[in-house]
């Protein structure tokens, strides 16, 4: 594979394909995931919300029409992406690499006509289906377009959306493929056909689960099939061996978070950051009432409460710095003292 000469700071070139330099980098970087951004992308029509489910979102937003999102959503919303991160960042790291060879070997012969590509711009123009590789994280992605070339860029420039980074929780969701990076591809395949969303469909339905990043089945995406994913999105479990926790001590360390909370919020801000991230942060298997299974940490209720309104974005700034994470603005924020370095 061609990745000669390849240096951020000056761009290079990858499969072919040259790159400028970048401030994200050629890699991907924890500190550069999950950027935030104010605007909603899943705002509905007004008249589709009754005025409790408006008015319960309202923490949501900084303006009456809730199109832009408020700080407490930047924050809580970053750092539930954050420990999806981290989780998922550990799951690829136990998985078996000849075990993952296996898998992609099985993809790629329900394909059939797939070949690797080894310069990308030869594929300018052409229709049907890819599989992108990423061999560090023992994963891979399956698509279909009608410009392999320009799609396979457009993964490598874009960013996910930041509200819809995460696809269900923090402990399931599925990683975003839009925030690998060009040389966190390793590998490329690609297969022409006038028919690509048939082959994408037979190809996606033979991936094992455990390394494929699609987080739709594949085929055609019509309006049916993305409400159905919207209301039972994919998943996959990220939180292996976790201590119980039975339903009293649940409940015990519920009041617990709250009494700390109370007593943060007369607590100048960093003061109030460390009382809050001295807390166990640990995360606990719960029986819900429904009698499956959860998961929850302390740090998820220290979320909550900002969205409660029983904590504000500057203490809840403070405790996710004293737990050793950079607090980052969007760039449009720049008076902030916290903008991205």
């Amino acid at each position: 594979m061609d990745t000669t000469d390849c240096d951020p700071r000056r761009g290079g070139s990858h499969l072919g394909e040259r790159f400028p330099a970048s401030q994200r980098g050629l890699e991907m970087t924890r500190d550069q995931y999950a950027y935030p951004n104010r605007r909603n992308n899943n705002l509905l029509p007004r008249d589709r919300y009754s005025v409790e489910e408006w008015e319960g979102c309202a923490w949501a937003f900084r303006n009456d029409d809730h199109t832009e999102d408020s700080d407490a959503f930047l924050l809580v919303k970053r750092d539930q992406a954050l420990v999806n991160f981290d989780l998922s960042m550990s799951y690829f790291g136990c998985l078996d690499a000849g075990e993952f060879e296996d898998a992609l070997e099985q993809v790629l012969s329900k394909g059939r006509t797939f070949k690797p590509i080894m310069s990308l711009p030869d594929w300018e123009g052409a229709a049907g289906c890819y599989i992108m590789v990423f061999d560090h994280y023992k994963q891979f992605y399956v698509g279909t377009t009608g410009n392999i070339r320009q799609r396979i860029k457009q993964h490598w420039s874009a960013r996910k959306l930041f509200d819809r980074i995460l696809f269900g929780t923090p402990y399931d969701s599925v990683f975003p493929v839009d925030e690998l990076r060009p040389l966190d591809t390793t590998r490329l395949y690609a297969a022409r056909s006038r028919n690509p969303f048939s082959m994408e469909e037979r190809v996606e339905k033979a991936a094992d689960r455990r390394f494929c990043l699609n987080r739709m089945a594949g085929g055609e995406p019509t309006p049916l099939m993305v409400a159905l994913t919207i209301l039972d999105p994919r998943s996959r479990p990220l939180v292996p061996g976790v201590t119980p926790m039975t339903s009293e001590e649940y409940q015990r360390a519920l009041t617990g978070v709250h009494d700390v909370v109370a007593s943060a919020v007369a607590l100048p801000p960093a003061d109030a950051g460390e009382a809050l991230a001295s807390m166990d942060m640990g995360i606990r298997a719960v029986t819900l009432s429904s009698g499956e299974l959860g998961f929850w940490s302390r740090r998820d209720e220290v979320g909550r409460a900002v969205v409660r309104g029983d904590l504000d974005t500057v203490r809840y700034s403070a405790f996710l710095e004293a737990l050793g994470e950079h607090v980052v603005w969007p760039k449009a924020d720049m008076q902030r003292n916290s903008v991205e370095g």
